[in-house]
């Protein structure tokens, strides 16, 4: 039996027949580090696309995921996802996601989930993307494993534990291109190699759910690092810097997320404690966008007064 990834204990669920119909519950953890006091965004999107495509044929991928991150998630209680069937069509169909936990069962997290069925023609259609940026030329094995960590401990305080992963605990291999220094946040980009190790799972389900969990790495940090003097040394200077909501559209529904793609990540916009970040995946094989999306995100600083 092949050996399970990492990525695909993290985004695994399970159904929960007693919580009603179409509720499924986290199986592994929800963040892959201890020590942090709320979990990691990406397993709510992994976990919530895992989740509602349990719920669709086979024939159905995913295109499309809006999520709105409500409130902290604790990471030593599991997660109900809770699966709403608002379209089953002949070629689309669409759900909505409802994320709880506790007691309560307040409502954590919300995702409108869309996918498309991809075993029947769809006759003449428009076929274009934005090429892969010159870098993914370059071969990833011409960057050394472990830079990133090496980057982050150059840049990221201990404080903030989640951006300093050691190279065991992180799911997926990143080989990042250094940063380019500018003084314009807008010009600013992160670019880099990603993968997982080999996935045992055949279903594109998986890998899908996979892409959704790793659209929320390392994305914030685009606007972070795109702003040295505000953020200081170490990005001593923030107090605060989680995700508010997501869009995402999936292009290729047969990526293959344990083979090379390159990103790039990039802010357009910062203002009223929010920032805007802009991302893209290519597969570096062929060269064909795989996923493009937005994120936006809250980013609180230290009165300056105090610093």
């Amino acid at each position: 039996m092949a050996q399970i990834a990492p990525i695909e204990t993290l985004i695994a669920v399970t159904k929960v027949t007693e919580a009603g119909p179409d509720t499924y519950i986290n199986k592994g953890n929800l963040t892959f580090q201890e020590g942090l006091r709320s979990a990691f965004g990406g397993s709510q999107l992994g976990q919530s696309a895992a989740a509602a495509a349990a719920t669709v044929p086979p024939t159905f991928q995913i295109y499309s995921i809006q999520s709105a991150f409500l409130r902290a998630v604790k990471p030593k209680e599991n997660v109900r996802y809770h699966i709403e069937r608002v379209l089953d069509g002949r070629c689309f169909a669409s759900r909505i996601v409802r994320a709880t936990q506790g007691s309560n069962n307040a409502c954590l997290y919300t995702a409108t989930i869309c996918f498309q069925r991809n075993d029947l023609p769809v006759g003449n259609f428009l076929d274009y993307h934005v090429p892969m940026p010159a870098e993914g030329n370059t071969l990833p094995d011409n960057i050394r494993g472990g830079k990133v960590q090496e980057m982050l401990a150059a840049t990221t305080a201990r404080s903030a534990p989640l951006l300093q992963l050691g190279a065991e605990e992180e799911p997926f291999d990143w080989r990042p291109f250094d940063h380019p220094p500018v003084g314009e946040p807008t010009k600013f980009w992160q670019r880099s190699f990603v993968r997982s190790p080999a996935i045992a799972s055949t279903s594109p389900h998986v890998h899908q759910s996979a892409l959704a969990f790793l659209s929320d790495s390392y994305t914030i940090g685009a606007a972070l690092h795109a702003n040295p003097k505000k953020v200081g040394k170490q990005l001593r200077n923030v107090a605060m810097a989680v995700t508010l909501a997501t869009s995402l559209s999936i292009h290729e529904p047969m990526v293959k997320v344990d083979e090379w793609m390159f990103t790039q990540h990039e802010t357009s916009w910062g203002s009223d404690g929010r920032v805007v970040i802009r991302q893209w995946y290519w597969d570096v094989k062929s060269g064909r966008l795989i996923m493009s999306g937005t994120q936006e995100c809250l980013v609180r600083l230290k009165d300056a007064s105090k610093l």
